[in-house]
């Protein structure tokens, strides 16, 4: 009797591609949550303060109440979105949900009003704090051709990065679970 087996399927592959998504989400679930407490700390990816708000930042009223820290005024810089990896797709996408259309504020700044739609442009807030050098205010905002300081608040955080302390935590918990799947004897079925 003869008997020919054709692998047609890779179960190691299934389970190391199983475990590496899991790890990878994970690490979305880390630098998200470390964008968020960077917002509600005033603190950038680097670790830095955020530069104090302008005279803007302090005398606007929104919805009735002031705000002395920049980027939390609205709430929206946090709403994040995470696309998260698969067995088939190995990458994660973080993304920022700024740029939508609807009106996103009741703001008051000397007697003057906004709602902060950005209709026309639909320009990508969170995205013009991340530029280079910052940017500057359109001739026809609430407050026009103003010198807004970068706030590097959306990224990747320093101890993320590689040879960073909890990349280094997140690549040891990873090495350890593919060590374990190693090593774990075949189960007998039947």
């Amino acid at each position: 009797m003869k008997l020919d087996l054709k692998a047609n399927f890779n179960f190691n592959k299934v389970k190391i591609d199983q475990i590496s998504s899991a790890w990878l989400n994970m690490v979305a679930n880390h630098i998200n949550l470390s964008i968020q407490e960077g917002l509600k700390k005033g603190v950038d990816i680097n670790g830095k303060k955020f530069e104090h708000g302008s005279e803007f930042t302090r005398k606007s009223v929104q919805d009735g109440h002031s705000h002395k820290q920049p980027l939390v005024r609205s709430g929206r810089m946090g709403e994040t979105r995470i696309l998260r990896a698969s067995r088939k797709k190995l990458s994660f996408k973080i993304n920022s949900g700024i740029k939508k259309s609807k009106a996103r504020w009741n703001l008051e700044y000397k007697g003057s009003k906004s709602s902060g739609t950005r209709k026309s442009s639909k320009v990508n807030y969170g995205a013009l704090h991340n530029q280079p050098g910052g940017y500057k205010t359109h001739s026809d905002s609430m407050i026009p051709n103003k010198s807004v300081p970068r706030r590097e608040w959306f990224g990747i955080p320093k101890p993320m990065l590689p040879n960073g302390s909890q990349w280094k935590k997140f690549a040891l918990q990873y090495n350890l679970t593919f060590q374990r799947f190693l090593t774990t004897a075949m189960k007998k079925f039947g």
